[in-house]
């Protein structure tokens, strides 16, 4: 379990210059939409445009949108939402919800994930343990759904 966990915090180390760097381009955009505001006219706004293919943008202590780019789009989930996964899996094996032999069914959901996969089959059966390996070291988003 201490491995699991080291392991895990790794990769979170591993994923937190992608996070930052994220943070840093939000951040230029809107001083860079600040900027504009104050030299240019409302008729002259335009859209701003990130890399990313989508984000969004929320004041913390609100809730209010500040901003969204196809906020709306269905997209495979992101390496940060597989740590998450993990985090909530290395929870449940603690607290004795579940155990690293249960077999975890796939279902027809998670069969039909894109991006990074492990090609589970409808009905097929892994191990926690298992899948624990698949989202750790494939990403496999499919693995992560079921």
């Amino acid at each position: 379990m201490k491995i699991w966990l080291a392991f895990l915090l790794s990769a979170m180390l591993a994923l937190n210059p992608l996070y930052v760097n994220t943070q840093t381009e939000i951040q230029t955009v809107m001083q860079q939409e600040n900027e504009q505001e104050e030299s240019t006219s409302p008729e002259q706004e335009g859209e701003i445009d990130i890399g990313a293919p989508s984000a969004l943008l929320m004041e913390a202590s609100t809730g209010k949108v500040v901003y969204e780019k196809n906020a709306d789009e269905k997209l495979p989930p992101a390496s940060v939402t597989k740590v998450m996964t993990l985090l909530l899996i290395f929870d449940a094996l603690e607290s004795g919800k579940i155990h690293l032999e249960d077999e975890v069914t796939t279902s027809e959901y998670a069969a039909s994930m894109g991006g990074s996969q492990v090609f589970l089959e409808v009905g097929e059966t892994q191990t926690v343990d298992t899948m624990i390996k698949c989202i750790a070291v494939a990403s496999a988003n499919d693995a992560c759904v079921a």
